[in-house]
């Protein structure tokens, strides 16, 4: 009965997943997204308001600090009071219910310096198409099919960096072209991962994962570039910005936010916990716990010596699970984890249920941004997927 159920479901999957129903998924999705934001377009609930002023997607926050970047004192961009009056001034003092802060380091003025220098709207799709092509170029790197473009444009994430300006193309694009040259040009890989430092969150798993596998290249090069990218932005835009950047980590509350009264959605445990009420002592407990675990298993696979597609699955699945600060925008990277499993599943085979536990992954990340912090589970999902193949291909040899 047990290999009869099998034999079914592996039928099943092999008709869900076959490639010509990928593109008539995909399709699918790209319409639906289509038309959501032509939707808010008409509705001036994008990316202007009726009055013809810039709305506040996340966007606006980044044209602006491109603004203090190139003005005669940049570290303005880490004053509030300064910057939440420009902020309100581009878009009316009603346009924003968060608060106008800059929360990101000083090396990331260096990606937004740039669209201080051209009108809104211009460098709002300047940002959003380099940055989109910076995501689907590494995904085509990784799985190079067509179809693997088009299933990468369908999750959620990519919608809501699409409608907010978000980076989270940046962060995924920068990461798996970090983890896809690492093999073939360390130094390079290195230079990316010195780069990941806007988001300095996101590499926490990095430093164990590469010094265990004795990436001493890798470890040399993102080093230097950190430094010099640290220094760069202190000649650049000043030295008093770094200051004022480690002063707004430290006022922020146990909901992690730049302010008291604001509660940000947070897609980690932490996050989940948080907004459940269990309070930042049992939050911050259980997130360390399993953010603990999650580190040792990624240890465990980088030490060994797996294929490096299911290393950097790994990776990508692990990092966002590490750090409580993670926002839906940031899970554009699980595209990267999904894209290196199954370029590991093209190279060696899937095992039976690989490719429906990645759909669960899909499904959960779709449905989590409405009401629930559910982006951790996607990742686990993803990270256990990986140590089931590990697990079995070390058991059949």
């Amino acid at each position: 009965m047990y290999i009869f159920l099998q034999n079914k479901l592996a039928i099943i999957e092999a008709w869900l997943f076959a490639e010509k129903r990928l593109w008539l998924y995909g399709s699918g999705v790209m319409v639906a997204y289509a038309i959501g934001l032509v939707s808010r377009w008409v509705t001036s609930t994008w990316i202007f308001q009726e009055d013809g002023r810039p709305s506040c997607i996340d966007f606006s926050h980044f044209w602006v600090s491109g603004a203090f970047a190139g003005s005669s004192d940049p570290t303005l961009v880490y004053n509030f009071s300064t910057f939440s009056v420009v902020r309100s001034d581009l878009g009316g003092t009603d346009a924003c219910v968060v608060i106008n802060q800059f929360v990101y380091p000083p090396t990331y003025l260096f990606f937004t310096y740039p669209l201080g220098f051209m009108p809104y709207l211009p460098a709002f799709v300047a940002w959003v198409l380099v940055t989109l092509l910076l995501y689907l170029f590494v995904i085509y790197l990784i799985v190079p099919r067509w179809i693997a473009i088009l299933v990468a444009l369908s999750p959620f994430p990519v919608f809501f960096n699409l409608f907010l300006g978000q980076n989270g193309f940046l962060l995924a694009g920068l990461t798996g072209l970090c983890l896809a040259l690492m093999e073939r040009r360390p130094t390079l890989s290195g230079v990316l991962l010195g780069m990941l430092t806007f988001k300095p969150q996101i590499g926490i798993l990095f430093p164990f994962a590469l010094l265990l596998s004795r990436k001493w290249l890798v470890v040399v090069s993102a080093t230097l570039t950190s430094m010099v990218f640290i220094l760069a932005s202190m000649v650049a835009f000043g030295y008093y910005g770094w200051p004022s950047f480690l002063r707004t980590l430290v006022d922020r509350g146990p909901s992690l936010s730049p302010g008291p009264q604001e509660t940000m959605r947070l897609e980690s445990i932490y996050g989940f916990l948080w907004l459940a009420g269990a309070g930042a002592p049992v939050a911050w407990t259980v997130h360390i716990g399993v953010a603990a675990i999650v580190a040792a298993v990624v240890c465990w696979l980088w030490a060994k010596p797996l294929p490096h597609s299911l290393k950097a699955s790994a990776l990508c699945s692990a990092a966002p699970t590490a750090t409580p600060f993670i926002h839906g925008h940031d899970l554009c990277v699980l595209a990267m984890a999904a894209a290196f499993l199954v370029k590991d599943g093209l190279t060696r085979g899937f095992l039976l249920g690989d490719r429906l536990i990645i759909l669960f992954s899909w499904v959960v990340v779709f449905l989590g941004f409405r009401d629930f912090s559910t982006g951790w589970i996607p990742c686990l999902a993803l990270l256990a997927l990986v140590v089931r193949r590990t697990s079995i291909r070390a058991s059949a040899t």
